[in-house]
């Protein structure tokens, strides 16, 4: 699809989609770093403790605590996998398409709010980078790289790692990044671990309906998994049964990894409402 028709259907379906229940839906820890004092009100049960004027306590009978308003000039890097099983597709878009989706949704939700945004596009043998602008250029500029299809050449089994290290070493800190990606990895690595304690992290993966489900039909195929060959016969009902069951023990697997180390996750398939499902999770975080 043209370059210029497909920002224009992007656009159009975050528009039609979230344009006014989505936006400002993702908070961030580091906003609190940057915040303005407004004014004081009686103090409720449910507010933050943390909050509460203490010198009020002498010259009233009432507790007060201080309203905040964030600012939300907030640092926001996109770290973006392009190796070339993203172009893969079984159904009626890639996931290269839902990365798109993705991407748009939350880069234009920083942008509404006039966050800073940068990116980093990565396959293991060269990094993409873009540096820090406000407004629309770098979204464009991002989506213009991802429809260049030699950028979508290789697959470096250690490319996430690399990437990892390259933010560390340029100490990449205070950020909300949002790491897009279709790797699943069994143990988490240390440039992971230590960009998570300077930055806030959402590792969102993107995968094929195919890859977690596959589908009754008469077809045999071979699939890597697990750094080998398995072949599969798609009407072998007990082989896909436990394949499935093993896809999602090591998704839950990943998950769990994440989590132990303070970095949310999501995943998203081609057959999601990709702007439904990222306003959903965002919404279920802040409750």
């Amino acid at each position: 699809m043209d370059i210029n028709k497909k920002i224009k259907l992007l656009d159009f379906k975050l528009t039609k989609s979230l344009w006014n229940s989505f936006f400002w839906v993702y908070k961030s820890k580091f906003v609190w770093n940057w915040i303005d004092f407004i004014e004081h009100k009686e103090y409720n049960f449910w507010d933050p403790i943390k909050n509460i004027n203490w010198k009020t306590i002498g010259k009233t009978t009432k507790l007060y605590t201080k309203i905040f308003e964030e600012e939300r000039d907030l640092k926001i890097l996109f770290v973006i996998d392009i190796n070339k099983k993203m172009n893969f597709w079984f159904f009626d878009k890639t996931k290269k398409e839902v990365l798109e989706e993705v991407f748009f949704t939350l880069s234009s939700s920083a942008s509404f709010y006039w966050d800073s945004i940068w990116a980093l596009l990565y396959d293991g043998k060269k990094n993409i980078f873009m540096p820090y602008k406000k407004g629309l250029f770098n979204i464009f500029s991002v989506i213009w790289e991802l429809n260049k299809e030699e950028n979508f050449s290789e697959i470096e089994e250690n490319r996430s790692l690399k990437a990892f290290d390259y933010l560390n070493k340029i100490n990449t800190k205070n950020t909300l990044i949002f790491i897009i990606s279709d790797e699943i990895k069994d143990d988490l690595n240390n440039n992971l671990k230590i960009l998570s304690k300077k930055n806030e992290i959402y590792y969102i993966n993107i995968f094929d309906n195919f890859e977690n489900n596959l589908i009754n039909i008469d077809l045999d195929l071979s699939l890597w998994y697990n750094n080998d060959f398995l072949n599969i016969s798609l009407n072998d009902n007990e082989k896909i049964k436990e394949y499935k069951k093993n896809r999602l023990s090591k998704i839950n697997n990943f998950n769990n990894i994440l989590a132990k180390n303070n970095i949310s996750y999501k995943n998203i398939d081609t057959k999601d409402d990709v702007f439904k499902e990222l306003y959903l999770f965002f919404n279920g975080l802040n409750r």
